[in-house]
């Protein structure tokens, strides 16, 4: 990437958490080398009221897939962040983020800790914690509607790029999905940069009519009240 367009970049050691701030228009890439599971929530900067919804995200695109052109919404109906690029190909909306359990060691972090930790950072509190996504978890649901953890081999590293529809607070946790066998995850490279604007063909926004009038929602907070659909 163009350093010039890098805004700011860091590095989350395993079991370790990050969260910051995205202005509309602002690309965060997440760069790893082991599908342990990133789990990632946000909420609108300005109305923190206003939160990501996984339902409604699963709902609108007609699909629980998350990978390149789909949009993640908020409790609003408006978009919160488009996934942009995506080489992992899979990220889950279902499971949630891990809980601590009554086995788990004096080193164990789980994603509810980190979260509730990042929230009272961020003015916010554990009412304000809801479902989560998580990247780079190879998570299935098959024809009988249950659940399930497909192994991955380690093959380099891993990449996401997300781009902010809006103006957001974002908190990540680096610790291991619920559903994964290796509860070792590896460091978390993020970095927060310029993103190119959306192109009038762009995947996220024309993929499909409910995805564009999200979008037509989100778009007002800004002024642009043009139609898509």
């Amino acid at each position: 990437m163009n350093r010039k367009k890098i805004i700011y970049d860091d590095i989350v050691p395993p079991k370790g958490y990050w969260h910051g701030r995205l202005k509309r228009g602002d690309g965060l890439r997440l760069v790893t080398a082991k599908a342990t599971g990133v789990a990632a929530s946000f909420w609108n900067a300005t109305d923190t009221s206003e939160r990501f919804n996984p339902g409604d995200t699963i709902k609108v695109q007609w699909t629980s897939d998350m990978t390149v052109g789909r949009a993640l919404l908020s409790d609003m109906g408006r978009v919160m962040m488009s996934i942009t690029h995506d080489d992992f190909g899979r990220a889950d909306c279902l499971t949630g983020m891990s809980l601590p359990g009554p086995a788990d060691g004096p080193d164990w972090q789980s994603g509810r800790a980190h979260f509730l930790r990042a929230a009272l950072k961020n003015g916010l509190s554990k009412r304000d914690i809801g479902p989560s996504i998580s990247f780079f978890a190879p998570v299935i649901v098959d024809e009988a509607g249950q659940i399930g953890w497909v192994p991955q081999s380690d093959g380099g590293q891993f990449t996401v790029d997300l781009r902010a529809e809006m103006d957001m607070i974002v908190i990540l946790s680096n610790a291991s999905h619920p559903l994964s066998p290796d509860q070792e995850p590896a460091q978390l490279q993020v970095t927060q940069f310029h993103a190119p604007k959306p192109a009038t063909d762009d995947l996220t926004r024309t993929g499909t009519p409910e995805a564009r009038r999200a979008f037509e929602n989100t778009d007002a907070l800004f002024g642009d009240r043009k139609r898509f659909s």
